[in-house]
């Protein structure tokens, strides 16, 4: 009988292994689910990121509004740069929105209304407004209704004074986040123009690269060009990424996956150290075996193979089912959380941000993941197959 053989024999009669082995299992897939779901939100945060702001922004700076540029002069300074795909001008200005006709002017504060970033674009037709989806729910508003966006715009005394405008609901669009499908209006940008009276028309230009081009490279491009063109203003933020856009928030989502990453393994490596109790009382049990092993010549280094194999084996197999229990609640989280509720939504979008809890499996963390648990298995097994190994042959076969 071959030690591998022997192995697999302890690993399935031995109900303590068999125990470590699940232990080591139900860690793993906890680590898996969370990480999957922390890489799904990561994802999700960047696309929806990067779908917003593009790769790069380019913004006017402060004293262009004392002698303007036009936007066909920015335009004009960045359209030479070969690794642009599409640039988008926008202007972004807060309004509030709500039906036609009702007493916006009278009180602003009416529970009517519902504040949101008015985003003008050159894709919307005149006259049509595209609510998120999230909001047009709340409004109960459907396509061919007409809304009124209400703001303000500079009078001729210097005094802001309110303005408003109306609007027929087009199809709404959805980004995949609840807040930016809760807090975001698409209209024409010369309406919105029209609208506030904005000195430039335009508050930013989004730059999208072509494949290959890093948002870094981009950038620098950009501002690079901005400054021969003598379009550059005296403050650093006028060329930005979408890593810039995201803030505190993108790096906070960041620093969580690397702290529950941390935690969470520690759960796999407490499971895993029971294999030194665990393969220290199979040593004990088993030393008229390993008497015999000895006898028939089986070498130290072997016997210290042999307990470390099994270790391995445990671990593998838990490694294995860990994996397979991980992959199973991943697509199955709403069932779980019904089972963890009593059927009400415990993952809100509100709290949330996303309708769907988001799921991202990176085949490069599952391989590392494994290979840590099997790593850490094969450590801890090395104190008890060299505890094995020094049993005297004779000792160990009469020893009762």
């Amino acid at each position: 009988m071959s030690l591998l053989h022997l192995a697999w024999k302890y690993a399935r009669s031995r109900s303590l292994l068999a125990m470590s082995s699940l232990a080591i299992a139900l860690g793993v897939a906890v680590l898996f689910t969370v990480q999957s779901v922390v890489n799904g939100y990561l994802v999700e945060v960047e696309r929806t990121l990067r779908e917003h702001t593009g790769d790069v922004v380019v913004h006017p700076f402060p004293k262009q509004f004392e002698n303007p540029a036009t936007l066909d002069d920015f335009l004009d300074a960045l359209r030479p740069l070969n690794s642009v795909a599409q640039f988008e001008p926008r202007l972004n200005w807060f309004g509030l929105i709500g039906r036609s006709g009702s007493a916006t002017h009278a009180d602003p504060r009416s529970p009517d209304l519902t504040g949101m970033l008015l985003i003008g674009t050159d894709d919307i037709p005149l006259g049509t407004i595209r609510l998120g989806e999230a909001s047009s729910k709340r409004l109960a508003c459907k396509v061919g209704d007409r809304l009124e966006a209400v703001s303000f715009r500079t009078g001729s005394s210097g005094k802001p004074t309110i303005s408003s405008r109306d609007f027929q609901a087009g199809p709404t669009f959805t980004t995949g986040r609840w807040d930016m499908d809760m807090d975001r209006a698409l209209v024409s940008r010369e309406d919105l123009s029209g609208l506030t009276q904005h000195s430039l028309g335009w508050s930013e230009i989004l730059l999208r690269g072509k494949p290959g081009v890093e948002p870094d490279e981009l950038a620098s491009q950009a501002l690079e060009a901005l400054k021969t063109a003598g379009l550059t203003g005296p403050f650093s933020g006028q060329v930005t990424t979408w890593r810039d856009a995201g803030g505190n928030f993108l790096r906070a989502v960041e620093s969580q996956k690397g702290i529950l990453q941390t935690v969470f393994f520690l759960v796999v490596l407490v499971a895993a150290y029971q294999l030194i109790a665990t393969l220290t009382l199979t040593v004990s049990e088993k030393r008229r075996d390993i008497g015999v092993l000895g006898a028939l010549g089986a070498t130290p280094n072997r016997i210290v193979s042999f307990f470390m194999f099994l270790g391995l084996l445990v671990a593998g197999l838990g490694s294995l089912f860990g994996i397979l229990l991980g992959y199973w609640l991943t697509n199955n989280l709403r069932t779980v959380e019904s089972w963890l509720s009593g059927g009400e939504p415990l993952f809100t979008a509100e709290v949330y941000k996303f309708e769907e809890i988001p799921i991202s499996v990176e085949p490069l963390s599952v391989f590392m993941l494994v290979g840590a648990t099997l790593l850490t298995a094969l450590l801890f097994s090395f104190l008890p197959a060299w505890r094995a190994a020094r049993l005297p042959v004779i000792r160990a076969i009469w020893r009762r």
